[in-house]
């Protein structure tokens, strides 16, 4: 990330503050699920409406509980129901101790008609918390907890604490907002969502996890956050040699959810391998933190693959950027995301004490991304290609398009890629070394550019570079970078159209033969999204 160096280790140490900052406020929120003993209850679904007027709740539909608490003592039957009213609100926690199994998951969800049930978290710690429970699927809630401002909380968390491995997790169609927490994250910190493994004598993790479909907005710190106590490796700098050993969570996928004004990050995953975060739109984000902050990246993680995500809005030069490479994190895969608007650009690779490799980013587009396009962090890192992607700097803007910020070993290899500098702004290369190599780009009115190999300064004829994104930055029909590029290997079947990869491929991220007429987007197959 930016000047001064290193520092994104601060992302996980700040989990330490985050974990006192916990344990103070569960000293005066409401436990009602861990200090009373659970009563049995026969019924396979719960029923909530804390609207009712009926002195005699039994939790029948005719006889709904009328608070959460009286939900939270109960010891529910494997695979039961919670189902709040709609157009009802509830405040406090909703922390249920149950659990479901294989076809017949626990559901948290609503029933009856009109608006959305709420549960308002009205200043505690937690405002859903499901933990040490699997086969549980909460849906078509909404989730608020405005009070107590500035205090460590969350909107939903998702716990396993020396658990073991955890199975089957679903949220979807959850309305998350106004989760006004502190500036702390990790395992323990605010967030609209939080994904949680905690303890250290039973080695834990999560399993099959869909995210999908929630709207996530006005939240401090972080948006949708994966962390785990079981992520030590030496691969990062906070890697403790004694404490819990890297166990990754796994099948864990993050899909069209929206997510906007976040005071942090927006979707941060850790200690996950084969993760795939895709269809995801995220508008202003480190709007509030005093900490470094991007829009989605992954931190010690592997085989992580974030495509069709859209980023803009990132405030400050305190990172500001829509995705990020960070440390410990190998088989990393970004494609097909598009990145426009932010004040602190588009990409960062960043290892500070630790390392990365065999990361891609390919076939993405950017647009007026201010400050840098590509930076490194100051620490060693092999195996970075970035080829295909477009990226245009327009009127008023400056870029460095590749600031490289290490002299320690490190490798970038850049490559079938578009710049386009227009108007006022320059758009420059600030390079310490021969590890940054360029090949058969299109570098128009750039600065300092170093040598390029096969490359060229003519205009690459972009459709519509202010219009409609993606599809203003593709190709003319008569673009001197179409088949200009060198051909690449392990490079996916198709581009962020749907266009076929050609041999020889185009410069840029549009693979087509060149628009003539009204553009229209092309259909793609999640098929052919991974080579």
């Amino acid at each position: 990330m930016t000047i001064p160096l290193p520092r994104r280790s601060e992302s996980v140490r700040a989990a330490g503050a985050a974990i006192v900052a916990v344990a103070l406020a569960a000293s005066t929120a409401p436990a009602a699920s861990a200090a009373t003993t659970p009563r049995d209850n026969p019924r396979q679904v719960q029923y909530v409406d804390c609207g009712a007027t009926s002195g005699k709740e039994n939790g029948s539909r005719n006889q709904p509980w009328r608070t959460l608490d009286q939900v939270n003592r109960l010891s529910l039957k494997t695979g039961s129901s919670i189902l709040l009213k709609r157009g009802s609100s509830c405040t406090g926690t909703l922390a249920p101790q149950g659990t479901g199994r294989p076809g017949k998951p626990m559901v948290i969800g609503a029933y009856g008609q009109g608006a959305k049930p709420v549960i308002d978290g009205g200043g505690n710690a937690e405002t859903l918390l499901l933990k040490n429970t699997q086969w549980v699927e909460a849906k078509d809630l909404e989730i608020t907890n405005s009070g107590n401002p500035g205090r460590n909380k969350r909107g939903v968390r998702v716990q396993l604490q020396d658990y073991g491995t955890g199975t089957h997790y679903r949220l979807t169609g959850l309305d998350v907002h106004d989760i006004r927490g502190d500036d702390t994250k990790g395992t323990e910190g605010s967030a609209g969502i939080l994904f949680s493994v905690t303890g250290s004598t039973v080695p834990t993790r999560f399993d099959d996890v869909v995210v999908s479909g929630n709207t996530v907005t006005t939240v401090d710190r972080e948006g949708i956050y994966f962390a785990s106590t079981w992520n030590n490796r030496p691969v990062h700098g906070d890697h403790d040699p004694n404490g819990p050993a890297y166990l990754p969570s796994t099948r864990v996928v993050v899909r069209g959810n929206t997510l906007k004004d976040l005071g942090g990050d927006g979707i941060v995953i850790t200690a996950t391998d084969g993760t795939l975060v895709e269809h995801n739109r995220l508008d202003g984000f480190q709007r509030r933190s005093a900490g470094y902050n991007a829009g989605m990246w992954p931190w010690n993680a592997d085989n992580s693959v974030f495509q069709y995500n859209e980023v803009s809005g990132g405030e400050t030069t305190r990172d500001g950027m829509a995705y990020d490479v960070d440390e410990g994190t190998f088989g990393t895969v970004f494609q097909y995301n598009i990145s426009h608007d932010n004040a602190g650009g588009f990409f960062l690779v960043c290892t500070a004490t630790g390392r990365l490799g065999n990361a891609t980013i390919r076939y993405n587009i950017s647009r007026n991304d201010h400050y840098r396009g590509i930076e490194t962090c100051s620490g060693s890192f092999d195996g970075v290609r970035a080829h295909n992607n477009t990226i245009y700097i327009g009127e008023g803007i400056s870029q460095t398009v590749i600031n490289e910020n290490t002299t320690n070993t490190h490798e970038i290899a850049f490559k079938n890629n578009i710049v386009v500098k227009e108007g006022s702004g320059t758009a420059s290369f600030n390079l310490k070394s021969s590890a940054v190599t360029l090949s058969h780009n299109t570098l128009v009115n750039t600065v300092a550019a170093p040598a390029n190999p096969g490359g060229t300064t003519a205009d690459p004829l972009l459709s519509d570079p202010t219009g409609p994104l993606p599809l203003g930055l593709r190709l003319r029909s008569g673009s001197p970078a179409l088949h200009a590029g060198t051909p690449l290997p392990g490079s996916p079947r198709r581009d962020l159209y749907g266009n076929p990869v050609g041999n020889p491929p185009n410069m840029g991220a549009d693979q087509g033969r060149g628009t003539t007429g009204p553009l229209r987007p092309r259909a793609t197959a999640d098929s052919d999204n991974v080579a």
